[in-house]
């Protein structure tokens, strides 16, 4: 493919405009998103930062993060996810801003800003500057695109974020080496696809890009493009050592729950037919991602088999994608291009060849959306000069720009207006409740989020009590949609409790540990309203149970250690008050418990250390009349 030469002027205005359409993209991706910066901690947050102990070390906790499983530090089950590089983010954003998400929106935000430019200067390598237009409408629907918003709302979603835009630099440096043997530029791809790959594992499906983007694009042989795939392997290779070692195997040892994936618990015609399905909902929210949740789990998508005319949909739509990707791989063609990225890349989400933690979930589109929006901007490209191989006019392309801007600009205000939802728990589960209505989980978290959010910080107890029984309304949907929703049965007992009906409570309770006798916080749980009935050492018993399920549980060893204290057994309840106080050093409630009980054992001189300690931590828990002194 010959080029045309360029003057040095030329040249010189190209490299302008570039810089100003990648500057353009990333403003975008800030206005649009800067809605977020002010949000809170929501969903996986929880687990990955503000109850993470191996996060909240900060980078003290980097040698940790690098050779244990990602949720290491928020329980003590065998994981299946390495994901060191995002955990290090989280860890560095804990030290320098402590319990403060808007530093880590902040951060979202701005990678995502860079991605998308990146993104841009990719597309414009791989598809010539001659079609600049072309690479920045792609871009500009990518940037756009509301199925994002759970990606860069989410702070803990900086791991699909990462990912992708170090995978993005990766694949723009094995561009710029060109199929040579080794140069800068491939030492910086490789760099760029370990510290990609340490982030979240699954863009490992962009190594076969590598040589497809070389053939569409390029006059670069087989043989070359294929061994430049093949230096990727060497990063991924490093990664799956570590992995290993961090695992202790190549999967991990999560077992897949019927609450996260559906298809877990099908029939093999049912699986398929319900995964084909599913795929072909994947496609429509690229088209119209509206209306958006951040959870579809039981049943608000159902299992189905062949009777399901939603099957046969989807089945049609992928055979005419995979028809069109067929046709148009001799000649080149871009959509052919486009659907071959948006297909490899959403492979190992789509429960076909894998089951995975999860059978539909927004934040899966995020790659393989820019293979849509590439589609769907070489349509309008293609409408504006009829053939490709004609150059873009801007005059003459009044109407298909139109168009180009009213999607995006609808992508837009939908992300704009969408990320409002991702506020806080309260405003996202709210919101999905109506999004997602046929989801236990939904309603389960909405339940959540009214004792928790709501109830908790109620002034009287008349509306504390409200806000708990709208709880008890919510957990009874999320049971009648799955009445072996654990959980959701235990969080019930607990809204019962706390309304004062603890018979109701231990019922529930009871329930929920005959089929799962080791569920941490239903044993808790039980513990307390035992301990409220005056069963002590019934109490003590459930609090014992809870802590040998997982040896990190705070809640239970602080509850433990009020128990011993209140019969009087003070040398336990020190005990393990400690240990509690040994797992969160700034918990400044157990440093005043242990100064208490002190007191009680009439040990003088360790309750003032204590707490003086405690109030240090927390000057509240300082008594009034010291205060005023």
């Amino acid at each position: 493919m010959a080029k045309s030469k360029t003057t040095p002027i030329d040249s010189s205005l190209r490299n302008r405009t570039t810089l100003t359409g990648a500057f353009v993209i990333a403003a975008i991706a800030l206005i649009v998103n800067a809605n977020t910066f002010d949000h809170g901690y929501v969903l996986d947050d929880l687990s990955a930062i503000t109850e993470n102990w191996v996060t909240q070390k900060g980078t003290e906790s980097l040698g940790t993060i690098w050779t244990t499983n990602y949720r290491h530090g928020y329980w003590s089950e065998p994981g299946s996810i390495y994901r060191p590089l995002t955990l290090s983010l989280f860890a560095w954003e804990w030290e320098h801003w402590p319990n403060d998400p808007r530093p880590a929106h902040i951060v979202n935000v701005v990678i995502y800003a860079i991605t998308c430019a990146v993104l841009f200067f990719l597309l414009l390598a791989w598809f010539g500057k001659d079609r600049i237009w072309l690479a920045f409408g792609a871009t500009f629907l990518f940037t756009l695109h509301p199925i994002h918003t759970e990606v860069v709302a989410n702070i803990k979603s900086a791991d699909e974020l990462l990912a992708t835009m170090f995978s993005f630099l990766a694949l723009w440096f094995v561009w710029k080496n060109k199929g040579r043997n080794f140069s800068v530029w491939l030492g910086c791809a490789l760099l760029a696809f370990f510290l990609a790959v340490s982030s979240k594992e699954s863009v490992v499906t962009l190594i076969p890009i590598i040589p497809i983007a070389f053939y569409f694009f390029s006059d670069v042989s087989w043989r070359k493009s294929l061994m430049s795939a093949g230096w990727m392997l060497l990063p991924f290779s490093v990664y799956m050592g570590l992995r290993k070692a961090a695992l202790g195997d190549m999967v991990g040892k999560d077992v897949v729950a019927g609450i996260d994936n559906v298809l877990v618990n099908a029939h093999v015609l049912d699986y398929y037919t319900t995964a084909i399905k599913i795929c072909g909902l994947y496609l429509w929210k690229l088209i119209v991602p509206h209306p958006l949740s951040h959870d579809y789990s039981l049943f608000q998508i159902p299992i189905n088999g062949l009777e399901d005319p939603l099957f046969w949909f989807a089945l049609l739509a992928i055979a005419g994608l995979i028809y069109i990707a067929i046709k148009g791989w001799r000649s080149k063609q871009l959509f052919a291009f486009a659907i071959i990225f948006l297909f490899l890349t959403f492979s190992l989400y789509s429960n076909l060849f894998l089951t995975i933690g999860t059978h539909f979930g927004e934040r899966l589109l995020f790659l393989p959306s820019i293979g849509y929006c590439i589609l769907i901007a070489g349509l309008l490209w293609l409408w504006s000069t009829k053939r490709f191989t004609l150059p873009f006019e801007l005059k003459k392309s009044a109407l298909p720009i139109s168009v180009l801007m009213l999607i995006g600009v609808s992508y837009g205000f939908k992300s704009f207006e969408r990320n409002k939802d991702w506020k806080s728990e309260y405003d996202l589960y709210l919101a999905d409740v109506e999004n997602s209505p046929n989801s236990a989980r939904t309603h389960y978290r909405l339940g959540m989020a009214y004792m928790k959010e709501r109830a908790i910080l109620a002034k009287t107890k008349e509306v504390k009590n409200q806000w708990l029984r709208k709880a008890v309304g919510e957990l009874k949907k999320a049971i009648a949609i799955y009445p072996g929703y654990a959980d959701a049965q235990s969080e019930l007992g607990l809204a019962y409790q706390r309304l004062g009906y603890q018979d109701l409570a231990i019922e529930r309770y009871q329930t929920v540990l005959d089929k799962k006798p080791t569920h941490k916080v239903t044993l808790n749980n039980m513990g307390t309203v035992l301990f409220e009935k005056g069963k002590f050492e019934k109490a003590e018993e459930f609090f014992l149970r809870a802590i040998e399920s997982d040896p990190r549980y705070i809640d239970a060893m602080g509850n433990l250690a009020s128990c011993y204290g209140t019969t009087g057994k003070y040398g336990e309840a020190i005990y393990w008050f400690m240990k509690a106080h040994e797992l969160e050093p700034k918990n400044a409630s157990y440093c005043y418990f242990i100064g208490i009980t002190y007191q009680r054992m009439e040990k003088s001189d360790d309750a003032t250390k204590w707490l003086e300690r405690a109030y240090s931590l927390d000057p509240s828990l300082r008594p009034k009349a010291q205060s005023n002194n």
